[in-house]
Order: structure tokens, then sequence, then C-alpha cells
């Protein structure tokens, strides 16, 4: 059975519904994305680099199975509750690798992070970690949780604890682009939403022919965890085009600024006045056009473009066009 989590905006301004803090053998399940509020409660002696406090809380997380890169994890301890006659507490944190079969086995823990050690709240980032592979967070402090409570929430994010769906992209109407999704346990598989424009809802693989941008998530599961993550599939034209600019060197909208025409080096913009004459040409657009005729400039007045994108995808779309007023 998978954890589901009840949780309250209100966690990281100091309100808690606060978990009991568990001992390394029975550590608290922590998920990518997901704050986690906890009580540093647990009196417990796991010494390790910085940590040898004598409270400490022990938070166990899997890698995603991304073999290619699993990449690091971010922990972010924040919404700190933890004084002692007004003075914040330190607080000690590090990621390990346990051995999986003896967590609390201390002379077996591999340091995958810096220690952190910080009155108040904290961050800290591992190296690249192994996929699907049992880590641990260790949070310790020396504050006695009999006088006063220690609470904090603990936020772990990164490429680590994540699921990976490729790729965002244009089509042309009437097309249809091939999706993907990778990270979580392919044995309980994914879902994808909505179902709209999909030869499937399930699977690592699916083929979407939207006849509208739609963005698509999806979601999977790894080490009692739910994940997700979005694709957006734009169908026609996928630039921004201004309708006018202000070529007067004021250091303003002088230019034609074309929103993603950069994402096409081989794109064909032509630029023609009223009489169909040819103002300006460019095979890409690293610079874009500044309302001169060579070295002239243009009159004030509308102009046409005429758009090819040559992308290999967008085969079918057609010519790009649409009118452009110079404003001086």
């Amino acid at each position: 059975m998978y954890k589901i989590q009840l949780l309250m905006a209100i966690g990281f301004t100091g309100l808690f519904v606060c978990l009991q803090a568990q001992d390394c053998n029975n550590p608290v399940p922590a998920c990518g994305d997901v704050p986690e509020a906890v009580s540093l409660n647990y009196e417990q002696n796991l010494e390790f680099g910085c940590l040898n406090a004598p409270y400490v809380t022990v938070l166990e997380f899997m890698t995603n199975t991304n073999v290619i890169n699993t990449g690091p994890v971010f922990v972010e301890i924040g919404g700190v509750a933890c004084q002692t006659n007004g003075v914040d507490d330190v607080i000690e944190c590090v990621v390990v690798k346990p051995d999986p079969q003896a967590l609390c086995d201390v002379s077996s823990y591999q340091a995958v992070s810096p220690c952190s050690e910080a009155g108040g709240a904290s961050s800290l980032q591992s190296e690249d970690l192994l996929p699907n592979t049992t880590y641990l967070i260790l949070i310790g402090t020396a504050h006695d949780p009999s006088a006063t409570p220690c609470n904090l929430s603990v936020f772990l994010s990164g490429p680590a604890v994540s699921i990976d769906a490729c790729c965002t992209t244009n089509i042309a109407s009437g097309q249809n682009v091939e999706l993907t999704v990778g990270g979580a346990d392919d044995d309980l598989g994914y879902t994808w939403f909505p179902d709209y424009g999909l030869t499937s809802t399930t699977g690592t693989t699916v083929v979407a022919s939207p006849s509208v941008t739609t963005t698509y998530s999806v979601s999977g599961f790894f080490g009692g965890c739910q994940y997700s993550d979005a694709v957006t599939i734009t169908v026609g034209n996928p630039l921004g085009l201004p309708t006018s600019f202000t070529p007067n060197d004021d250091g303003y909208n002088d230019t034609w600024d074309v929103d993603g025409l950069l994402d096409y080096n081989l794109a064909d913009v032509r630029i023609f006045d009223r009489w169909g004459q040819v103002v300006y040409r460019s095979v890409g657009y690293t610079q874009p056009w500044n309302g001169r005729n060579g070295s002239k400039d243009v009159p004030v007045g509308t102009y046409y473009y005429a758009i090819d994108l040559n992308d290999p995808i967008l085969v079918d779309l057609e010519t790009i066009t649409g009118f452009i007023s110079i404003i001086r």
C-alpha cells in the first residue's frame, strides 16, 4: 500500500502536524517534492561525521530507476521551531547510503552529501546517486525535547527523486508524436492524462496526435511514492510574432524579436514591402531584423513576412505569413 500523505500548506510557517520521529530501524519514509513534517525527539546514538547529537531522526527515500543519469537530490530544512531560551539550536543533517539490510549499522554508512550544521533553515545537495537505491537522511540536534518541542519540515527534490517525460515539442495539424517516460517502476506502470489524442493512457511510450495545443501529464511510482511530469505538444505555429516594432535606436523595441524562432536554425525568413520586393531575408534568425534594407532604414508602414521553419518534424506546416508594422 502506498503512502498517502495529508499535508497542509502551512508546513513552512512553523505550524505542523508533526509525525512521530522514528529510529533507524523504522525510518520516516520521504517522497520527493512533498514537505515532510518531523519532530526531533527520538534519542538514539548515530554518530557519523558531523552528526554527534543525542536526538536523531532518520528519513528514508528511494531513488528512481534512471540508470543513465539518476542525478543528485536537494534537501531543504525549513519551518524550524527549535530554540532554547530564545536561541536557535543547531540542526545537523547529512545524506548517507546505508547497508539496506542493516539500516542502523553506522559503520556501513557512506556519506553522499556534505554535512549541514545550522540554526534555522538550511539546505544541502548530494552527489549523483545510484538508481533504485535506498538512502537515509540523518537529522540531529542537542535540543532537549522534554523542555520545548523541536519541529521542522524536510523538503526533498531533484533528479534522483523524479520521473522524466519526453518531450515537449511542436507538430503540424494532423501529425503525431511519440511520448516517452522513464524513472518509475515499470511493473507498476504509468498513467497519462488527459486521454485526448492519445493511442493509450498507460505505458512507457504513447503516441499523441492532438488537434490543438495540449499538455499531457504522466504519473508513476517508485519507493512507495507517486511522481508526475508533464509535456506540452504545440499544434501549428510555434512562434510568438509581434505585429509591430519601433526601430528608432532608443534601445527599446528596436528589432523584430520573434519568440521561438531561434529554435529553428534553418528557418527561412523573408520580409516584403507592399510592392512585393524583398527588404530582408535570413536563414536562421540570430540577428533579428532592425528595420533596414541593407544599410538604409525602410519607410514607416506595413510589411509582410513569410517564414518556412524547415524543421524535419514540422514538414506539413504551411508557410507562416502575416504583417508587421514599422513605427518610428
